[in-house]
């Protein structure tokens, strides 16, 4: 029989063979490769779960007023000290009866400084000078209330003007920029000449007056002046317009006020939020192991594709424990869960943004620096 050759196994066979015993395998086998890459590169579990975090600024009104511009738009980029806002702190008509209150008491030093004039006509004169200053600058105040809102008032005008619905006719607006271009150029005289007469009185110096008329008592005109003086100083600061600059470099994340609005004191106008990571707040939930102290490197992935990894320190670690919100809990837990916060460093090769969620993982025996 050993001369006898053997039946040959149909390919078909073979390969239904092949199906059944080796295909599963490798099936198998592939499945294992595939999940660990997955689970590797993109869930990768984390122990907890950080977010970026960053300084962020409120532009409050200071005082109650009207709002007489906002010059910032959403997601602008600024930077600290440049002005965002400009509020009147009173109405016109207010502020015309302050500066009223104070016309009125100049006039009538002037007229007990006309009845005076033939006593002391040096005196006087310096007194008159005095009071022509203090007239001027009156005007001088109440004009630069006035220019601000018709600043206000030509932009405003001049935005409705542009809108397709022709709300404001092209007359209006031209109107209102006329107005407001006469109180810029009136407020010009004027403040040529309050420099004008205060370059006089340096000149007229009273202590040479008081020598030459031999006064060397206090003057009562002198002593009214100067408290009418302090009143029209404290009513310029009072009535002239703030402006609110930024506190801090960042990016303008939303508005609450628009011009044109009255506010009250302590009011937001507009948030600033910075935008760069200053640090990554996670919380750790109980119980709280030994790595979690100043100093342990924890592994910060990101939740980009591909995910980058990198290393942080834990830079501090609240004293309490506190609600962790939902967004930052490692697993879905029912109700509010307790943990202890802590702040680490921002690894500057992940280009984290503010706002940005990452997985957190304690590095084993990662005492010390990064």
């Amino acid at each position: 029989m050993s001369g006898v050759k053997p039946v040959p196994t149909p390919a078909r066979l073979r390969w239904r063979e092949f199906r059944v015993q080796v295909v599963p395998w490798l099936v198998y086998a592939g499945t294992l490769v595939v999940s660990a890459f997955i689970w590797a590169n993109h869930v990768t579990p984390s122990q907890l779960v950080g977010q970026v975090v960053t300084d962020q600024a409120e532009v409050r009104s200071s005082r109650a007023g009207h709002l007489l511009g906002v010059s910032a738009t959403p997601f602008q980029q600024v930077r600290a000290g440049e002005p965002l806002v400009e509020l009147a702190i009173a109405e016109p008509r207010l502020a015309e009866a302050t500066l009223a209150v104070v016309r009125a008491e100049v006039a009538v030093l002037r007229s007990q400084g006309d009845a005076a004039l033939g006593l002391e006509r040096a005196r006087v004169d310096f007194e008159r000078l005095r009071l022509d200053w203090l007239g001027e600058r009156v005007e001088l105040a109440s004009a630069r209330v006035r220019l601000a809102y018709a600043k206000a008032d030509a932009d405003r005008l001049e935005k409705l003007r542009l809108e397709p619905a022709g709300v404001v006719s092209a007359d209006e607006a031209e109107e209102a920029a006329s107005n407001r271009d006469a109180l810029d150029v009136e407020i010009k005289e004027r403040e040529s000449m309050v420099a004008q007469i205060e370059d006089s009185m340096k000149r007229f110096q009273f202590a040479d007056i008081k020598k030459s008329v031999g006064v060397d008592q206090e003057d009562p005109m002198k002593a009214a002046l100067d408290l009418q003086e302090s009143r029209l100083r404290l009513a310029e600061v009072e009535l002239r317009p703030v402006t609110l600059t930024a506190p801090i470099d960042g990016e303008v994340s939303e508005i609450f006020r628009q011009a044109g609005e009255n506010v009250a004191a302590g009011d937001i106008i507009l948030t600033i939020r910075s935008t760069k990571g200053e640090r990554i707040r996670a919380y750790v939930l109980p119980p709280i192991g030994p790595e979690t102290k100043v100093g342990t490197r924890v592994e910060v992935l990101s939740r980009t594709t591909p995910r980058k990894a990198a290393y942080a320190t834990v830079a501090s670690i609240g004293g309490f424990m506190t609600v962790v919100p939902p967004l930052l809990m490692a697993s879905s837990g029912n109700g509010e869960t307790l943990g202890v916060p802590i702040d680490l460093t921002v690894p500057g090769e992940l280009q984290l943004r503010p706002g940005e969620l990452v997985d957190l993982r304690w590095v084993p025996g990662g005492a010390g620096p990064n």
